[in-house]
């Protein structure tokens, strides 16, 4: 039974986070750092700190890493690291893998919407170039940072990517 609630509860969470970040395109850090403490409370009560630190920590690497990038903002750095503290390292693996594929198509309909598919081809290699002179560090204009370009809310692919994990493990 406390399987059960404990998954309804990080799915209400994931959806929160959805409709923060559709509605306001920011994820609070204290709405985050409720996550990142529930996790870590119940995985203790569990018997599985551990794991959930572990999660943690992998989490915000990865987060880390695509920030740095460019690829993601600080608030969905916060909800990885969160997600992966109350979900475990092969639970959240998985919805990242998910929400990561989630965020292509969302992107990708953004871009057929618009119709602007010869400059995001142009910004692909832009970026690739970039990478290639200054290792994974962000490219100057060509990032999450930047209101004019096509973002997508991570949010909202991370929480299908939860509804995905909770309803597979």
């Amino acid at each position: 039974m406390h399987v059960f609630l404990w998954n309804a509860f990080v799915i209400g969470f994931a959806i929160a986070a959805a409709v923060y970040d559709l509605r306001w395109r920011k994820i609070p850090r204290s709405f985050n750092l409720v996550g990142l403490v529930a996790g870590l409370l119940f995985h203790a009560i569990y018997g599985r700190l551990l794991d959930a630190l572990q999660c943690a920590l992998v989490a915000f690497a990865i987060g880390m890493i695509l920030y740095s990038m460019g690829a993601i903002g600080g608030g969905d750095v916060k909800l990885m690291t969160a997600l992966g503290t109350m979900m475990g390292l092969h639970p959240w693996l998985y919805a990242m893998l998910i929400a990561i594929f989630v965020a292509a198509a969302m992107a990708l309909v953004q871009v057929i919407r618009r119709g602007v598919w010869r400059q995001t081809l142009s910004n692909l290699g832009e970026i690739v170039m970039n990478f290639g002179r200054r290792g994974l560090e962000a490219h100057p204009v060509i990032n999450v940072k930047n209101p004019a370009m096509i973002r997508s809310p991570f949010g909202v692919a991370a929480a299908i990517g939860v509804l995905a994990a909770v309803f597979t493990f």
